[in-house]
């Protein structure tokens, strides 16, 4: 059997893990503290804040830019379930926008189609590391919240997926390129979303009381983090060779292979 994906475990991701373990700070420390720099310099945004899941990034990116009942929030047809559940966590409206065969990834003429004045924000999945139309959708002037869970490290125009929008979110889900067995982040430039983020995700300690959440990651998932974001571009230039190794042999049989259009890697 093939596996549905693999995550790249080495000596380095042990060594970190067991120091963590020896340490006696295993919750939300110096390690998750360490991630969040090095996240934000990868991706070249200011902020970064380590979460428990990619929903609950999206969760609170949402909640940061006031979605609520009533509002609607435009995503593709083709997307993870967790997605449509953060959404839902809100009360707004789902509206779902079909993809371009080429490479599944949202159609910017079926957003088009899909806003309505009651449009807040539209939601655009990277897809198997090919980015996104980001000019295209830029024009319709709606906040962008980049999901990046299955293109981290994927470029469109030079730049980072996960730098465009107003924020963006990743999973760092087991079966993800950059793997912690569970938890995610939110991304962004943007003081108050960051303020947002790191208030909500914890409800101790707090001086006031707002509805908070649990959604901490851990100095444990932290620390083997850190060593996966080291051998990224390892990670991605092995995958790389056996994807060109698939397009070679099936490029004869007639099957439609996704396609990487120009200036996006």
């Amino acid at each position: 059997m093939i596996p549905h994906s693999k995550p790249t475990i080495t000596g380095s991701e042990l060594r970190a893990v067991v120091k963590v373990l020896k340490s006696g700070m295993l919750a939300q420390g110096r390690r998750v503290e360490k991630l969040e720099l090095d996240l934000a310099g990868f991706i070249g945004a200011r902020f970064a804040v380590a979460l428990n899941s990619g929903t609950s990034a999206l969760h609170l990116a949402l909640l940061a830019l006031k979605i609520k009942p009533g509002d609607e929030v435009v995503t593709s047809s083709y997307v993870c379930t967790g997605v449509l559940n953060a959404i839902n966590y809100t009360g707004a409206k789902v509206k779902l926008a079909d993809i371009n065969p080429d490479d599944f990834n949202i159609s910017v003429d079926s957003v088009k189609r899909a806003i309505s004045r009651k449009t807040k924000v539209i939601i655009v999945p990277h897809m198997f590391g090919l980015a996104a139309d980001m000019d295209g959708l830029r024009k319709f002037g709606i906040p962008l919240l980049e999901d990046c869970a299955l293109s981290v490290g994927a470029t469109y125009k030079g730049r980072q997926v996960g730098s465009f929008g107003c924020a963006a979110v990743f999973s760092f889900y087991a079966t993800k390129m950059l793997a912690t067995a569970e938890g995610g982040a939110l991304v962004t430039n943007n003081r108050e979303i960051n303020s947002f983020a790191r208030d909500r995700r914890d409800y101790d300690n707090k001086d006031s009381y707002e509805v908070r959440f649990n959604y901490k990651l851990n100095d444990i998932q932290a620390a083997m983090g850190i060593q996966q974001l080291k051998g990224l571009r390892s990670f991605i230039s092995h995958r790389q060779k056996i994807a060109a190794m698939y397009n070679n042999s099936l490029s004869d049989l007639g099957i439609r292979l996704a396609l990487t259009a120009a200036k996006r890697t």
